[in-house]
């Protein structure tokens, strides 16, 4: 429940579809295409979102994730690319792309990744001093990451997903089924997260939103805050994901609100120069 404190409301409860309509950060979902199968070949795209802790400000949309599914012609497996952008208050930009190729299975198991990340300065420039890639594989009982000539192994058993991969795999989930048991989580493809497990599976209504039940999933683990994902109904397509003070907002227009947070940043930052 939202509390005042000197003249401004607090949030103090966790985020979820209704409250991030309250927030303005939502008002509305994009339609769900009639050929959207969460098996077959998908883009989906969200808004990084972010709560300051106060109703009236602070919150803001702050990033791009984008999400790409397509099927290995051959094989049980498919390709996953992603895209994440976020434009920091200086007006620095960070950005990761990630191309990897993973098991069908229920947690979407990597199988090898090749992760790129840049930082561009306020001005648009790239620095190059801070680009970094890497190139990691995840098989017979051990992780191994490669950069440059650095190679870390990691022995690993039991089963493994990244976070990126769960919001793929939730899509595919059978809330009939038995979804228990502990998982480890590659956090970015960089910061491994164990003793994860899915712990509820059920239909909320979510009436300001979509006007229906949501499917809620609900995750929890040692080292992460709860992530709890709604999915939209029939063909599940995951439609917002909630942990801590982020969101991420299925949107096909993130880029264009990113994009005048961008601008605006830079504005600012040639009026302080000239003034």
């Amino acid at each position: 429940m939202a509390q005042r404190k000197a003249g401004r409301t607090v949030v103090a409860e966790p985020l979820t579809p209704t409250l991030l309509a309250r927030l303005g950060a939502l008002d509305s979902l994009p339609e769900t295409p009639p050929d959207f199968d969460p098996a077959r070949s998908w883009v989906n795209k969200y808004l990084i979102f972010t709560c300051h802790g106060y109703v009236e400000s602070g919150n803001q949309g702050i990033g791009v994730l984008r999400l790409e599914r397509e099927p290995e012609e051959r094989g049980a497996g498919f390709l996953f690319r992603v895209r994440q952008r976020i434009v920091h208050d200086t007006g620095h930009v960070h950005e990761i792309e990630v191309l990897a190729r993973c098991h069908a299975d229920r947690l979407a198991t990597p199988i090898e990744w090749r992760l790129l990340s840049r930082i561009e300065d306020p001005g648009g420039r790239e620095l190059r001093g801070l680009q970094s890639e890497d190139r990691g594989s995840f098989d017979a009982g051990k992780i191994v990451v490669k950069r440059g000539s650095a190679e870390r192994v990691r022995p690993w058993k039991g089963p493994l997903t990244s976070d990126w991969g769960l919001m793929e795999a939730v899509q595919r989930l059978d809330p009939g089924a038995d979804n228990s048991g502990l998982f480890s989580l590659l956090q970015g493809f960089a910061v491994m997260r164990s003793g994860q497990e899915i712990v509820a599976v059920r239909q909320e209504r979510v009436g300001e939103v979509v006007g229906g039940p949501l499917l809620r999933v609900t995750q929890i683990g040692r080292g992460v805050l709860p992530y709890d994902y709604w999915l939209l109904p029939g063909p599940r397509r995951l439609a917002i994901l909630t942990t801590g003070a982020r969101a991420y907002i299925l949107d096909e227009r993130a880029d264009e609100a990113v994009n005048r947070r961008l601008r605006a940043i830079r504005a600012r930052n040639r009026r302080r120069r000239h003034d």
